[in-house]
């Protein structure tokens, strides 16, 4: 604590912060980081750290309870000049002039025609930042609260005013230069050239070309942080700075000086990150501690950063970039300082003094040290990222460690090289020769990220898998919805292209499901176009569907006691209903049953002679069926009935109702007294 003063405030910063996001007994936590440096003697610590908790609690409880009053009129009409701050994938970050608030705008169809750094008036229909509807899938809602975004537009009409404020021309600045640099490091390459896609993405933190399946390939191998400039790149960035610096025969105070504005305009490139901010407070720090003659603790130097980064803004605290890069180089401190007490384990002799030691022995010495470093440092920073990675992300990988070094031999090498052509690019041949060096090391890097990633057990959910006793109904997009059954599992109606990309398989992976089969219940073209993705993410999985399947089958056995199959029930009346056609399914499980009526009409399913049992009831669209459907319903036996849509019937009394627009993902379990209905719980607005 003496030789880092900052840690106490820099902690009661951070637990004042978890105590309004989070729950309130952090309150605790901070008054014991506030009173703590009274117990090392330096009670003048105690002042800034309370003042510094009291005031980021403040200004969280502020900003909570303007945000949680905001009004969102759903589709209503929304018009406003104002700037473009920057973009988010296919939807722009729209800053009104004079306003708090920033608005997330996305075009109907198409690509956005607005561009960063100028001025717009647009029109269009304004909705909600929705919360996720499953397990796995992304947070609007919370990303919309932490970025301080109010809601998002759908553009209908804009016009071009001119120049933005000074926030958009310096942030669109900050994209075009980065937009020159990956120029630059692509040049003499093919568009589609994977090795220069992961090249620039290492170097320069820019994924906006990169491919899924490659960001798929760092991902699953425990190595997307390669991509997150941080610390490690800063740091190569210094020291090839610096090298070059002495090469110019610039004395060691004036390159350490001249070092600081060249790696601001690096981190000003990259995007400004929160880890690359991190590392650049600390780097500046510490180059002017060395100027200054001054010694400086690097648990200090990270408190430091931490509080100006606080400072700035308290929300970041909430955000998983944030979170990894302060708690993993919080580790790599802890390590580096418990190497420096201990003794290398091979040393010529315990009783000659390193100083004297010949040119070999501190090579051997050095490499020692050097290999001990790089596991400690791997498998620390590895275990450190597990728990937040599993909190974030719902996911954790086992080759991480061993994927880290191998790639920690090859990305100093590749920052470099692609560094000093980026430095040197007004020298064409020199510029080509650095970009296939740095190239061929990011093929390399490629290799041995696809070879980890297809590894068995390389990728872990965070949760234990979904048992064979489960089923989950989710909710799509348009009142369309799936069933999956079971674990190995059925999928019945996988939905379209989108639905199954961006909400289906989030969710299956998530839960650590893995469908053997899909069966399409619904007859339509776009409620079956999703299966193609399905089957092609899952080879070897069966297509059970009704038109174009290449299987066909009217029961299908999971597991002993646990089926899938068609209800015997009479041809569909000739009403010339759409949803009247289709089947109904029965699930078996336990012995007990749901069945999954669907959109079929209740005409058709009166006329049975003998009324199917079930213990839940799944529902789709029948709004306008004469039969009495509270009838229907008490002849099976329901105890709960599932509507998929917003459109109901009447129920009888007794009965618990579930609408699944309203309740998310429900998760259905079997047990020996009967089913549970259980809605998940990422529904409920957590930020208010």
């Amino acid at each position: 604590m003496t030789s880092a003063p900052l840690l106490a405030p820099a902690l009661a910063m951070l637990c004042a912060c978890a105590a309004v996001d989070v729950s309130p007994w952090f309150w605790a936590c901070c008054a014991c980081w506030v009173l703590l440096p009274c117990l090392f003697r330096m009670p003048v610590m105690s002042l800034p750290a309370l003042a510094l908790a009291v005031w980021a609690g403040g200004c969280l409880l502020d900003y909570g309870r303007q945000y949680g009053n905001l009004a969102v009129e759903e589709g209503g009409r929304f018009a406003a000049e104002g700037s473009v701050d920057a973009v988010s994938g296919r939807s722009v970050l729209f800053r009104p002039h004079g306003a708090r608030w920033l608005y997330t705008v996305s075009a109907r169809e198409g690509g956005l025609p607005l561009e960063p750094g100028k001025r717009y008036r647009i029109e269009g229909e304004i909705y909600s930042l929705k919360p996720p509807c499953g397990p796995g899938l992304f947070d609007r809602e919370r990303w919309g609260y932490l970025h301080r975004v109010a809601a998002g537009v759908r553009l209908e009409r804009f016009s071009e005013l001119g120049p933005g404020d000074w926030r958009s021309r310096f942030l669109a600045a900050s994209l075009h230069l980065r937009e020159e640099a990956a120029g630059l490091l692509k040049q003499g390459a093919p568009p589609d050239d994977e090795a220069r896609q992961v090249m620039v993405s290492a170097v320069l933190g820019d994924k906006t070309d990169a491919r899924p399946e490659t960001m798929d390939s760092f991902m699953r191998s425990g190595c997307m942080h390669v991509f997150a400039v941080s610390g490690m790149h800063v740091g190569l960035a210094a020291m090839l700075i610096l090298g070059l610096l002495r090469l110019l025969l610039i004395r060691p105070p004036v390159a350490r000086l001249a070092c600081i504005p060249l790696l601001a305009l690096y981190v000003f490139v990259t995007g400004m990150s929160v880890s690359a901010l991190r590392a650049l407070i600390m780097a500046v720090v510490w180059l002017l501690a060395s100027v200054l003659r001054r010694k400086g603790h690097p648990a200090n130097i990270l408190a430091l950063a931490f509080i100006v980064l606080c400072f700035v803004d308290p929300l970041q605290v909430f955000q998983p970039g944030f979170q990894l890069s302060f708690c993993v180089f919080a580790v790599i401190v802890c390590i580096v300082a418990y190497m420096n007490r201990e003794k290398p384990l091979w040393a010529p002799d315990p009783f000659i003094p390193p100083r004297i030691y010949n040119a070999r022995e501190r090579g051997q010495v050095w490499l020692e040290k050097a290999c001990r470093g790089t596991l400690l440092v791997s498998v620390g920073a590895w275990l450190m990222s597990i728990p937040l990675t599993a909190w974030h992300f719902g996911t954790w990988n086992l080759y991480a460690p061993l994927t880290n070094i191998c790639l920690a031999l090859l990305v100093p090498f590749l920052m470099g090289i692609s560094l000093f052509g980026l430095m040197f690019a007004w020298c064409p041949w020199a510029l080509s020769v650095c970009n296939a060096a740095a190239a061929w090391l990011a093929g390399c890097m490629l290799g041995i990220t696809q070879l980890a990633a297809d590894l068995p057990c390389s990728y872990l959910p965070a949760r234990l898998p979904a048992a064979e006793n489960g089923a989950l109904v989710i909710p799509m997009q348009k009142n369309a919805w799936s069933v999956v059954i079971s674990n190995p599992a059925l999928v019945v109606d996988a939905g379209t292209e989108n639905t199954v990309r961006y909400t289906l398989l989030p969710i299956l992976k998530s839960l650590h499901i893995r469908p053997s089969g899909v069966v399409a219940a619904r007859s339509g073209r776009a409620e079956r176009a999703g299966m193609e993705v399905l089957l092609k993410e899952y080879p070897g999985m069966r297509n059970w569907g009704r038109t174009g399947a290449e299987d066909s089958a009217e029961e299908w056995v999971l597991s002993p006691g646990n089926r899938v199959e068609t209800a015997d029930l009479p041809e569909p009346l000739p009403t010339g209903l759409h949803q009247d056609r289709n089947p109904v399914l029965a699930w078996t499980c336990r012995g007990h049953r749901v069945l999954l009526v669907g959109n079929a009409g209740f005409s058709s399913l009166a006329r049975a002679e003998e009324t199917e049992k079930a213990d839940v009831l799944i529902i789709g669209h029948h709004p306008r069926d004469p039969v009495s459907s509270a009838a229907w319903i008490r002849e099976t036996g329901a105890q709960a009935v599932i509507f998929t849509t917003e459109w109901g019937c009447p129920v009888p009394e007794g009965v618990a109702v579930y609408r699944l627009p309203e309740t998310g993902t429900l998760y259905l379990k079997t047990e020996e007294n009967g089913v549970t209905v259980t809605p998940w719980k990422g529904t409920e607005r957590r930020t208010r």
